[in-house]
């Protein structure tokens, strides 16, 4: 029998602000991600990093549950929400919305990430010499030992 471990992922979050102010456990990204979004499975590995000028490091992880497109959902909302029922500050069109469960604070292990492409979705395996330790064993640290956040659904 095959064991199939989850695929961690990294997705930038830029200054890491609305990620934190997030209400429900959804991170945005632009239409051209789509296709990024779409390799990922549920039960994956996602870690949150913010940007080099605010300070390269990983600032949460949890699993993906699956995602939702604005662009379906064009008259009424029912499994998307805007920027303001988020609690994100700006207009920036995030139409693709990844959602997530087990959440877990990770900024103050101070994780260091420095991946300077213009992209803002990695596969870990490509990246993993940029990152500072080991993220599967960072994983079953959080797993084993942390709560992670509660949001209000």
């Amino acid at each position: 029998m095959e064991s199939t471990r989850p695929t961690h992922w990294i997705i930038r979050v830029n200054d890491g602000i609305n990620f934190s102010n997030s209400i429900y456990p959804f991170w945005g990204v632009k239409k051209r991600y789509k296709s990024y979004v779409k390799k990922f499975k549920p039960g994956d590995i996602l870690w949150f990093m913010t940007s080099k000028p605010f300070g390269g490091k990983l600032i949460g992880m949890s699993e993906y549950t699956g995602f939702y497109d604005r662009n379906d959902e064009p008259l009424i909302q029912i499994n998307t929400y805007t920027n303001k029922d988020q609690n994100w500050v700006g207009d920036e069109d995030w139409v693709i919305q990844i959602h997530y469960t087990n959440l877990y604070n990770t900024s103050k292990q101070e994780i260091k990430a420095c991946i300077q492409h213009q992209n803002a979705i990695f596969n870990y395996e490509t990246y993993k010499n940029k990152i500072d330790g080991n993220l599967y064993k960072h994983y079953k640290g959080f797993k084993f030992y942390a709560e992670p956040k509660e949001f209000k659904i």
